[in-house]
């Protein structure tokens, strides 16, 4: 395959990016622009060039709106939408201006997301505020086709963005594909990703079940009410997730109101991504916390995406540092505090998928491993 940066990393995100094409939030020619002044394994240039890339094709939005071209303009945003989420992705150290800036960009994002959505066609969108304790809101989409299911509801399938991805992000890698096949599609920003990331500083929950509990006990209450009225069926509700949000779909999967799940390319368990990337003298306990943290800031020099993992870890763990950050990811696992499985409490569908040459979730020891665990489902 055909690499445009030598930076694995680099590389990667870049490929992210052109995938979201089919469902128009990315434009084959303005990526290629943008990777021509994009300086491989340079964060700033990267997003310098996302944001002046988003600046662009949200003038091409307001072109087309006043030449009365609504789809055009649609699709720009969505693409302006996008880019702008990019720009803001390799900001991620702990440099306060940085996350400052990372912030305002997540959230420019979002208003162009939904000023895109303003101008959709042929669906019904709800902008949700999902109560989730001590004050915290879950922001929500349903996104509800409007020629299906009328008379007996409609199946619902909810969107788990990934550890590092965001709703709006979610809405044209997998839920927009959806909504033409007669299903409404829910996102939400959720603890550890995105903006309750970056700005409320809201940590990960190992344990994500609580998260989707909570979401469907809302959409339950909400669902049938005179000020709501979704037209869902939740008797035909089903999650899907990539990456971390696979994990989140497979724990999502135990509650009885689940009735089908797909994991794409997911963790069996996080520490063992954790005991990949660490220096093996760490976790013997060779290696002390203040060794550990000189370490990996040397590292972290020579390695860009090294530090911006530690970082992301670190903000994700809600850890005052990274030998802590690291430690944190013993929690994320599909075994209970007994050694137990926890899938045997799934007893929905469940399709679990990956590709063979995954950039964290080795194939063997994550898919195969979770599939051969679900054998009571045969």
């Amino acid at each position: 395959m055909h690499r445009f940066f030598k930076s694995e990393f680099f590389n990667f995100e870049f490929l992210r990016i052109l995938s979201t094409r089919r469902y128009g939030s990315c434009g084959i020619g303005e990526a290629l622009e943008a990777a021509v002044h994009i300086k491989d394994g340079d964060p700033h240039s990267w997003s310098t060039q996302w944001s002046v890339l988003s600046t662009k094709a949200e003038e091409l939005s307001k072109e087309a709106q006043k030449a009365g071209n609504t789809i055009t303009a649609h699709n720009a945003l969505l693409r302006a939408s996008n880019y702008r989420r990019a720009s803001q992705y390799m900001l991620n150290a702990p440099d306060p201006t940085e996350a400052t800036l990372a912030i305002t960009r997540l959230e420019k994002s979002e208003t162009l997301f939904k000023q895109a959505l303003l101008l959709q066609e042929r669906i019904t969108v709800h902008e949700l505020a999902i109560p989730y304790g001590k004050g915290i809101h879950l922001p929500a989409y349903l996104y509800v086709p409007t020629q299906f299911g009328k008379d007996n509801g409609v199946p619902l399938v909810i969107s788990l963005s990934g550890g590092d991805s965001t709703q709006e992000e979610m809405f044209v890698v997998s839920a927009y594909a959806g909504l033409p096949r007669g299903y409404a599609v829910l996102t939400f920003g959720s603890p550890g990703q995105g903006i309750l990331l970056k700005r409320e500083r809201l940590p990960m929950e190992p344990a994500y079940e609580k998260v989707t509990s909570t979401v469907l006990d809302f959409l339950e209450h909400n669902n049938s009410s005179d000020q709501a009225n979704y037209g869902l069926d939740l008797n035909r509700v089903a999650v899907v997730g990539q990456s971390l949000g696979g994990y989140f779909a497979l724990r999502a999967a135990a509650d009885q109101r689940v009735k089908a799940c797909i994991a794409v390319d997911l963790p069996c368990d996080m520490w063992d991504l954790a005991l990949y990337r660490m220096p093996g003298g760490w976790v013997r306990g060779i290696i002390t916390g203040s060794m550990f943290k000189w370490t990996m800031g040397l590292l972290s020099n020579l390695n860009y995406q090294l530090k911006w993992e530690v970082a992301h870890l670190q903000a994700m763990s809600g850890a005052d540092n990274a030998a802590d950050a690291f430690r944190f990811f013993k929690q994320p696992t599909l075994r209970n505090a007994d050694g137990s499985q926890y899938l045997r409490n799934v007893k929905c569908p469940v399709l679990v998928t990956a590709p063979t040459n995954a950039m964290y979730f080795d194939l063997e020891v994550n898919s195969k491993k979770i599939f051969a665990t679900l054998d009571h489902m045969k």
